[in-house]
């Protein structure tokens, strides 16, 4: 029995990064188990073997999604704004369709999905991620900021995967700017 893909990685990963790029560029609903399995050299024997249901199967390939990498050198606040040139530098180097959480939870309309325990794990650490760097900068509110910036990244992806360009992600990268000039200068974050 097969345990390696073909770059040496353990086999259950590499069927999940076949299917992350499946689903991703055409569309979980659209792309069955059997062409997973054609796609990643394998029987559908194997492929049930590693999972037990295409659902178990959707939530690893979430897992095993390209990530942006977010800075960890600088100063909170240049991390936070590296975060939006991580996005800029993520999608110029990929055929980008969209956020993939964001395309797999308008796909998946049961809340009780696996994956969708996954979505919201993800996004919930990159919410943190901001949290956590706002309070360290000094805001006077880091939930609110951590929101807020979180809002304008989900932004930048929907609108850079709609116009296909970078105009959006520059005007998130901007808008970023403003929302700690506020915060972070001031001592408070722009509120209703």
């Amino acid at each position: 029995m097969r345990t390696r893909g073909p770059r040496g990685q353990p086999l259950r990963e590499h069927i999940a990064r076949v299917a992350a790029e499946l689903f991703y560029r055409d569309g979980i609903h659209v792309v069955g188990v059997d062409r997973v399995a054609s796609e990643a050299s394998i029987t559908k024997r194997t492929l049930y073997r590693h999972y037990r249901s295409k659902d178990e199967l959707i939530a690893a390939a979430l897992r095993a999604a390209p990530r942006i990498v977010f800075p960890v050198e600088g100063t909170p606040r240049e991390q936070i704004l590296g975060a939006f040139g991580a996005l800029e530098a993520f999608l110029a180097g990929t055929q980008y369709r969209g956020c993939p959480y964001i395309i797999f939870a308008a796909e998946l309309a049961d809340r009780r999905h696996p994956a969708r325990t996954v979505i919201e794990a993800l996004l919930a650490r990159r919410r943190e991620w901001f949290r956590d760097r706002a309070a360290a900068a000094g805001a006077n509110d880091p939930e609110l900021l951590a929101e807020q910036l979180d809002v304008v990244f989900d932004g930048a992806l929907a609108s850079g995967s709609k116009r296909g360009d970078v105009r959006p992600l520059q005007a998130a990268a901007l808008t970023a700017r403003l929302l700690l000039d506020s915060a972070l200068d001031r001592g408070r974050v722009l509120s209703k």
